[in-house]
């Protein structure tokens, strides 16, 4: 049990550094990228990425469902029933890689159906090459994911977020080594696929060396098959309209010729901002995805698990306010720092996406409960129609306003998608506090919002485009944001988060010297 919490507690911590890095890392390498690739390039390998992305529906939600499966299988039919579950999924995943594959080599051969109109010949060429490479890199994650499944599921944290880390590091090194060479967006591609090669076929080791766990191939239950299969399509709905929100909006800009991939760039440094958010705010949640289910399946009361997503949810929220307020008082200068000119519309794109996300994001523990419960399909059926809604609406408003139509019309359909539907939901079917949830998460949203209104108003008579003033306002502002926080809104529980790791570091210390 002490091995299993210390796993957790390492897990969140590495899960924090990862997410650092993560977040440091395209901060600092992003605009180099930009500079040598420029905004038209950038923005086609941006393109063959979605495009790409598109491919991760073939799984049709089944990978959401391979560490509920297993967990369930350790816990009702033990070890072997742990490995002939993992066979069953190994068979799955071939599967879909195959298909992966055969799609995915259509795909290339026909990007010119979509954007042959907004893409000259010499773009649609490297376009293809782009996301022949891509595929092949998506059809070996498939393959071998259930490895990391297996990690997942045994909550070996240490590894999987060290692996995770490693990913994070690599990734952008090698990307930077293509660039320097002369291969552009194509060698950031091949580097792409050689770390996740390696990275995957690390997980497989460790599995089969280390943790001493094979698939069993034989004794395949079909009745288990048809319950993965039912669980796992209110997933792919759910994935069909993650995909619509997220990635339709980069797809259907490409396709446009009067915003093509310089729009795709524009768009896509906004939505960088946006992403970055959602890293530093799920951190934790990612990590307890094992134990929410283990919750779930254990029979936990709503209490229970609404107390759960009310200390995860306030954790993230301290996170997500310092971010969007931040953003919304600094983002402008720092845009221009970072991107260069030509990148104005990227501020209005990326607070018109991270706003409506405020919501989601303090409700991940309540989404993965619902998961947990098999509860998923209003969520996907509600996503589904508002999504579809969202890509007419997204359509017909960029014609009028350009990327920044895009970015407001997915604003939108999040707030009636998350705020209404999904708390009425979280209320009503999941046995959830959601008033409760609300009244103690929202007492976080109230010294930013004050925060984030007076300095607003005060950087309308400072010049935050000078560089020392702009470091020098950053720094005040978190000091400040940080100050009253600690002061007014933290409980006694979050503050020991902050300090019990502090006074550890602090007695080594002392011992030491």
């Amino acid at each position: 049990m002490e091995q299993g919490k210390s796993q957790l507690r390492i897990g969140i911590i590495l899960s924090y550094v990862n997410m650092l890095v993560g977040n440091l890392i395209p901060l600092l390498y992003t605009p180099i990228i930009l500079k040598l690739l420029g905004q038209s390039e950038y923005g086609l390998y941006k393109l063959s990425s979605t495009v790409t992305s598109y491919l991760t529906l073939i799984s049709l939600g089944i990978g959401s469902a391979v560490v509920r499966y297993l967990i369930d299988a350790k816990i009702h039919d033990g070890e072997e029933g742990e490995r002939k579950v993992f066979g069953l999924f190994m068979i799955i995943f071939r599967v879909i890689a195959i298909v992966t594959l055969i799609v995915g080599i259509w795909l290339t051969f026909n990007i010119q159906i979509w954007y042959g109109r907004s893409l000259d010949a010499d773009q649609l060429f490297r376009m293809r090459i782009l996301i022949f490479i891509m595929v092949c890199n998506t059809a070996l994650n498939f393959l071998l994911s259930p490895y990391i499944s297996v990690v997942n599921a045994h909550e070996k944290f240490l590894f999987l977020q060290s692996m995770n880390i490693i990913s994070t590091c690599f990734g952008p090194i090698l990307n930077l080594i293509m660039l320097f060479l002369g291969y552009a967006s194509i060698g950031m591609s091949v580097s792409t696929l050689l770390l996740g090669m390696l990275v995957n076929i690390s997980y497989l080791i460790y599995v089969r060396k280390s943790m001493k766990i094979r698939p069993i191939y034989k004794d395949i239950s079909f009745p288990l098959l048809k319950n993965i299969l039912k669980f796992s399509f209110w997933i792919f709905v759910a994935n069909v309209v993650s995909q619509l929100f997220n990635a339709t909006d980069t797809a259907m800009i490409g396709a446009i010729p009067k915003l093509a991939t310089e729009g795709v760039a524009v768009y896509n440094i906004g939505a960088t901002f946006n992403s970055i958010m959602f890293s530093l705010t799920t951190g934790i949640t990612s990590v307890m995805a094992p134990k929410i289910n283990n919750m779930v399946l254990s029979g936990k009361s709503g209490k229970e698990l609404t107390d759960l997503s009310i200390k995860v949810g306030r954790l993230q929220c301290f996170i997500m306010m310092l971010v969007i307020t931040g953003f919304i008082v600094f983002g402008k200068p720092f845009i221009y720092y970072y991107a260069g000119k030509g990148y104005e519309e990227s501020y209005w794109v990326a607070i018109l996406m991270m706003i409506p996300n405020m919501i989601p994001l303090a409700q991940t523990v309540c989404l993965n409960v619902i998961v947990a419960q098999n509860k998923h399909q209003f969520r996907s059926i509600v996503y589904l129609v508002i999504a579809i809604i969202n890509v007419i609406g997204t359509w017909f408003l960029m014609q009028i306003i350009g990327v920044i139509g895009a970015a407001l019309m997915t604003g939108i359909a999040l707030i009636i998608g998350h705020g209404f539907a999904m708390n009425w939901f979280y209320k009503v079917k999941s046995g959830l506090e959601i008033e409760r949830f609300w009244k103690e998460v929202g007492k976080t949203y109230i010294i930013p919002i004050i925060m984030c209104i007076v300095f607003y108003v005060v950087s309308v008579y400072i010049d935050f485009y000078n560089l020392k003033l702009f470091f020098a306002g950053v720094i005040v502002y978190t000091g400040i944001y940080s100050l009253l926080l600690w002061k007014f809104t933290l409980d006694e529980y979050e503050k020991n988060l902050f300090l019990k790791p502090l006074m550890k570091v602090y007695r080594k210390f002392v011992r030491t010297f």
